[in-house]
């Protein structure tokens, strides 16, 4: 068994030794000087110490021979907790007697090219069969030179942070370990990826809710019912990623990149006004850059982990008018038993342009829209627009009015909000656009910033992966 070193607390031993010495100028009737400071020196030194410890520990298992004789013991540096610690660790270089393909076509190229060789890193045996150069970074599963505790650190304060650089210094602040804006940008962005990565193979995630008492008790039960909600939100993009898309802007162009935001959760219980209560800590986000046809294909995989299709649940699926998410609902989700709605408000967006385009008086429009509204609320898409047909009759068939009722008649089958309200159904998107404010404007549309579009897909994606309860990438 390995002997490890002890603990020695010498930089908490000075502090405390430096107090000691403050509190004897002073006398017993007296502060010793610093004293306000106190905590922080205290914090400072036992991180030092402890990074000491770790180190000494990390340097014991890095001695310890996994896969046989190493080809010799080189030291490496890890950001931990603590800080940076360097240690010497066992190395196995490769296994020259079994070259992969990949080795294999590196050498016909090399041969080819006269002798140059590309730099490139790749996987390849190892001596003794080692998965890698350092099997103990394998196992502590340290990743861009962090350890796994660090790495969810650093990850959650770069998507918390308005910037990389206010992330490492929050990242300094809190835990005391310095790294560079570049730096922890580029451990960020990979993490990132990690995540866009993940979207496409979701853990299975069959969830039951904890209700508390409270929430029993002030609410009603209704059938469990499995809810989708997505939608796409702009993010402010360098002219490189908008050139030739086309956007609302002055010329044509865009000057921001869609990406697509959706969540998937659970409900059984109502408030007192009918309205659903999401089950707590039951809800899955993802982002992605990709066209709809590919989202459509990340959303169904992420809606069969969370229990898709289970005995006992119903599905309701909550969008705008975009025609791109009708698409997905008819290709990925394909089938009478799942209940499309379009969202309340953007309906009542296109009804409130059709009033102010109908009636010249602003005041009798504010009146009639209000009434209108009403209308739609209670009775649905389909009952509104006969009447607003038959109360305007007298408006030509080339008024522009018309095309705004015709936005609300063509989408009437999946606008009966009076039915989905007497069935404890969502009438609109409001979780999914507040997913848009937290997994994209929140960190990606400050004032000023312009992404790369991938990389600002990245960062919400790392952002989406936190919100959704699952641990760093």
């Amino acid at each position: 068994m390995p002997a490890f070193p002890a603990p020695r607390m010498a930089r908490v031993q000075a502090v405390l030794d430096e107090l000691s010495a403050a509190a004897a100028a002073v006398g017993p009737t007296g502060l010793p000087e610093g004293a306000g400071t106190l905590d922080r020196r205290l914090a400072e030194a036992a991180r030092g110490d402890m990074a000491d410890l770790c180190g000494g520990v990390l340097g014991v298992l890095g001695r310890i021979n996994l896969h046989g004789a190493p080809d010799g013991y080189r030291e490496v540096t890890v950001c931990t907790w603590f800080g940076h610690v360097s240690f010497l660790c066992a190395y196995y270089g490769p296994d020259p007697s079994k070259a992969s393909r990949q080795v294999r076509r590196r050498l016909e190229r090399e041969q080819k090219d006269g002798g140059r060789r590309r730099q490139k890193n790749g996987v390849f045996p190892r001596k003794g069969g080692a998965p890698g150069a350092y099997p103990l970074l394998d196992a502590l599963e340290v990743r861009d030179g962090m350890t796994a505790a660090l790495g969810d650190a650093a990850q959650r304060a770069g998507v918390l942070a308005g910037s990389f650089a206010e992330g490492a210094a929050m990242l300094n602040l809190f835990l005391g370990v310095p790294v560079t804006a570049s730096t922890f940008r580029r451990r960020l962005l990979a993490a990132g990826r990690r995540a866009l990565h993940a979207q496409e193979f979701p853990l299975l995630r069959l969830l039951t809710p904890h209700l508390p008492a409270w929430l029993l008790a002030a609410t009603t039960a209704t059938r469990p019912t499995l809810y989708i909600m997505l939608d796409g939100t702009g993010v402010p993009c360098v002219r490189k990623d908008t050139e030739g898309v086309k956007g609302k802007g002055a010329d044509g162009q865009a000057g921001t990149r869609e990406v697509k935001v959706a969540i998937v959760g659970t409900y059984r219980r109502l408030n007192r006004h009918g309205r659903p209560v999401r089950d707590p800590g039951c809800e899955s986000h993802i982002v992605s850059p990709c066209q709809a046809s590919e989202f459509g294909s990340l959303l169904r995989k992420l809606a069969n982990s969370r229990g898709y299709g289970r005995e006992g649940f119903r599905v309701q699926i909550v969008g705008d008018g975009a025609e791109w998410i009708a698409n997905i609902v008819r290709d990925a989700f394909p089938g009478n038993h799942v209940i499309f709605t379009n969202d309340f408000y953007h309906a009542c967006e296109y009804l409130h342009a059709f009033v102010a385009l109908a009636e010249a008086d602003s005041a009798a429009a504010a009146r009639i829209y209000r009434r209108t509204k009403s209308l739609l609320y209670r009775f649905g898409a389909a009952s509104l627009v006969k009447h607003l047909k038959q109360r305007y009759a007298s408006l030509g068939d080339g008024h522009a009015a018309w095309e705004k009722l015709a936005y609300i008649g063509s989408r009437a089958e999946h606008m009966r909000y009076g039915e989905y309200r007497k069935q404890g159904l969502y009438i609109g998107s409001g979780p999914v656009e507040a997913a848009c404010r937290t997994d994209v404007a929140r960190r990606c549309k400050q004032a000023g910033m312009h992404w790369r579009h991938l990389n600002a897909a990245a960062i919400c994606a790392l952002s989406a992966r936190f919100r959704s309860r699952l641990p760093a990438a």
